[in-house]
């Protein structure tokens, strides 16, 4: 059944791996929450953004730099786009982008997929 809600389950965890090639981001959460990055992304802090490629190298470092920093907030809107706030005040944003720029899974058989001007949340 698809349904649209704007939360992802992330809210308390906290990244604890990231693999290269296009970057998979697993939390410590029960639910083995699992995060692919496929197209561009966003570093907020202190007032700067930075932007990145997913397939740049030293990206796995980039992202690395959230390791084990609680999670407060994660928000999909309708448009496809992907919001992380962090405990420490920076984001990590996806933008919608002509291709699903990102995909969330978990071991409850929660499916998100976000980008091309839409954000699907399925339940299995």
């Amino acid at each position: 059944m698809a349904r649209y809600s704007n939360h992802l389950p992330l809210e308390g965890t906290q990244l604890v791996e990231v693999r290269g090639g296009r970057p998979r981001l697993s939390f410590d959460d029960p639910k083995h929450s699992v995060l692919d990055i496929h197209g561009e992304f966003h570093v907020r802090a202190s007032g700067a953004e930075s932007y990145f490629s997913p397939l740049e190298p030293g990206v796995v470092n980039v992202i690395e730099s959230f390791l084990e920093v609680p999670i407060v907030s994660a928000r999909a809107d309708r448009h496809g786009q992907l919001r992380i706030s962090f405990e420490d005040g920076r984001e990590l944003f996806v933008p919608d982008g002509p291709f699903e720029n990102w995909h969330y899974t978990n071991d409850e058989g929660l499916t998100v997929h976000g980008g091309v001007g839409r954000c699907v949340f399925v339940q299995r």
